[in-house]
C-alpha cells in the first residue's frame, strides 16, 4: 500500500468527537451497571416491563401463527413427559373430583398431584384417574411445616390460622372449619405454591414440563402439547398468563402455569438457598403465584409473556375470543368451580383430538356465525361483549341502536362485537367477542366482515 493510499485510509477512519466519546461512555457505563444489578432488581425489571410492551404490540399489531404448524422440534408424550399439580383448599375441596372426572373425560393422563393446605380427609385416599392412575393427595402446609423450611414462623397469625383449621377438622367440627376455611383459604393459599413445587418436584423429578393449576381450571390437552412441543423443555421457561405491574409480574394462576423441568432444576438444585428465602417469605407474601414468580427471578428466571395469549383465566361463555388471539389455541378455562360446571366443560371437551382455537369456540358452543351478522346485525336481550374494561370503548349519549352499529362499523379493524344499553344511552364496541350472554334490554352484534377476514387468515392444522 502506498502512502497517498494509507493517507487516504485514514482519512475514512475519523476519531470519534468529544459528544461520541460521551455517549459510548453512558452506554458502556449503563450496560455495566445494569449487568451488575440483582436479577430481581427494579431496573431489570422496568427494561423487561418495556420489552414486554413493545413485544406486546408488535404482536398485536402483527398475529401470526404459522410457526404452530411446522413440525415440532420437542414433541411431548402427555403421560410420560408432563406432571400436573392442582392446588385446592378445604372451602374448594369438592372440586377436586371433579375436576379430575374433567381431565379424565380429554384423556389426560399425566402424572397428577393434589396439594391442599389441611389434613386428608377419608374420602381423599383414593383419588384416581379414569384410566385407574392413582392421583396423591398432600397437606402442603404440613410438609413444609414438618420439615423446617418455616422454621420460626411457627406462631406467626397465618400459621396459626393454619393450626386453628386443622384442630377444627381433626374434631370434625365441620362447621368452624368451613367457615375459617372460606374466610381464610386465600391467606393460606399464598403459602402453597412454592412447596407444591419443590414437593412434585423431588416426588416426580425428570419431567419435561410441569403445570400449575386451581381446582376450578380447566386445560385442554391437545392446545397444550401443541404449544410445548415448539419449546426446548431443555432450558429454563417459566410461561403463564401475566398481571401485575413492571415491579413484579407474574402469571395468573387460575389461568395456569406452565415450566419447564430446567426451570425447576435450576431453581431447586442450584439455588436451594435462594428456595429457602422464598419459604420464609410466604407466611406474610399476599399472593402465591407472585411470590413464585419473584423467586424465578432471583435466579435469572423470568415470566416470558411471549406465549401470554394462549392462557385464559376465563370461563368459556365469558372467554372474549380478541382479534390478535383468533388463530392461536386456546389452552385454559377458569372459574368453573360452581355445581357441574366443570363437568361440562370436560363433556364439550373430551372428544378433541385436534388443538382448540380462540375462534373457534363460538362454533363449539352454538354461537351464530359471522356470516349471519352481515344479513342481521342486530340482535336483542344479549350482548356479546360482557366484560368492559380498559381495553373497550364506549360512547356516551348515543340514542338509537343502528347508531351503534354505525359506530362500530367506524371501527372496521378495532371492532369485533359491540353493545348498545338503551336505558343509559351508551354503545360499547371492544377488539373482542364473547359467544353471547343473555341480558334483557340490551341490543348487540358482531362484525361479520371481521370475523370472516379473521377466519380466513388463520392456518388449518395439518
Amino acid at each position: 500500500m502506498g502512502i497517498a493510499e494509507r493517507r487516504s485510509l485514514r482519512s475514512c477512519i475519523t476519531r470519534p468527537t468529544r459528544p461520541q466519546k460521551t455517549i459510548l461512555a453512558v452506554f458502556a457505563f449503563l450496560f455495566i451497571f445494569y449487568s451488575l444489578t440483582p436479577s430481581d432488581s427494579p431496573l431489570r425489571s422496568f427494561f423487561r416491563f418495556q420489552h414486554n410492551v413493545i413485544q406486546d404490540y408488535y404482536q398485536n399489531n402483527h398475529p401470526s401463527d404459522s410457526w404452530l404448524f411446522k413440525p415440532q422440534p420437542y414433541p411431548v408424550d402427555p403421560i410420560n413427559d408432563v406432571a400436573i399439580i392442582i392446588k385446592t383448599g378445604f372451602g374448594t375441596r369438592n372440586r377436586v373430583s371433579k375436576a379430575l372426572q374433567a381431565l379424565g373425560n380429554e384423556s389426560f393422563f399425566a402424572d397428577t398431584v393434589v396439594v391442599q393446605d389441611f389434613p386428608l380427609l377419608p374420602d381423599q385416599t383414593n383419588l384416581t384417574l379414569a384410566n385407574g392412575k392413582k392421583v396423591p393427595v398432600v397437606d402442603i402446609i404440613r410438609w413444609n411445616l414438618e420439615r423446617g423450611a418455616l422454621k420460626g414462623h411457627e406462631h406467626d397469625e397465618r400459621i396459626m390460622k393454619y393450626s386453628t383449621l386443622c384442630e377444627a377438622i381433626e374434631g370434625e367440627e365441620w362447621m368452624l372449619a368451613d367457615g375459617l376455611g372460606k374466610n381464610m383459604g386465600w391467606e393460606i393459599d399464598a403459602m402453597k405454591f412454592l412447596p407444591s413445587l419443590e414437593y412434585v418436584w423431588q416426588n416426580l423429578p425428570k419431567k419435561k414440563w410441569y403445570i400449575m393449576a386451581d381446582d376450578d381450571t380447566y386445560i385442554i390437552k391437545s392446545s397444550l402439547l401443541l404449544l410445548l412441543g415448539h419449546l426446548n423443555y431443555g432450558k429454563p421457561h417459566f410461561i403463564g398468563n401475566p398481571v401485575g405491574d413492571y415491579k413484579g409480574r407474574f402469571p395468573h394462576g387460575g389461568s395456569s402455569v406452565a415450566m419447564s423441568g430446567a426451570a425447576l432444576s435450576k431453581l431447586f438444585d442450584q439455588h436451594p438457598e435462594v428456595v429457602a428465602e422464598g419459604h420464609q417469605e410466604s407466611p406474610t407474601a399476599i399472593w402465591g403465584d407472585k411470590l413464585l414468580s419473584t423467586t424465578f427471578m432471583k435466579v435469572g428466571i423470568y415470566l416470558d409473556e411471549s406465549y401470554r395469549r394462549f392462557f385464559n383465566g376465563e370461563p368459556p361463555w365469558m372467554t372474549r375470543m380478541w382479534i390478535d388471539r383468533f388463530c392461536l389455541p386456546l389452552l385454559s378455562f377458569h372459574s368453573l368451580g360452581s355445581g357441574d360446571t366443570m363437568l361440562h366443560v370436560g363433556e364439550t371437551f373430551k372428544d378433541m383430538t385436534e388443538p382448540v382455537f380462540w375462534g373457534q369456540l363460538g362454533k363449539i358452543y352454538g354461537a351464530p356465525d359471522f356470516k349471519s351478522f352481515i344479513a342481521e346485525p342486530i340482535r336483542s336481550n344479549i350482548d356479546f361483549v360482557g366484560r368492559l374494561d380498559e381495553y373497550s370503548t364506549t360512547v356516551d349519549e348515543v340514542k338509537e341502536v343502528d347508531a351503534c352499529v354505525k359506530i362500530c362499523h367506524e371501527h372496521p379493524n378495532d371492532c369485533l362485537a359491540w353493545t348498545f344499553d338503551l336505558g343509559r344511552e351508551k354503545c360499547h364496541f371492544a377488539r373482542w367477542a364473547i359467544v353471547g350472554d343473555h341480558v334483557e334490554g340490551r341490543f348487540s352484534g358482531v362484525n361479520g366482515q371481521l370475523g370472516q377476514k379473521l377466519e380466513t387468515s388463520c392456518h388449518s392444522p395439518r
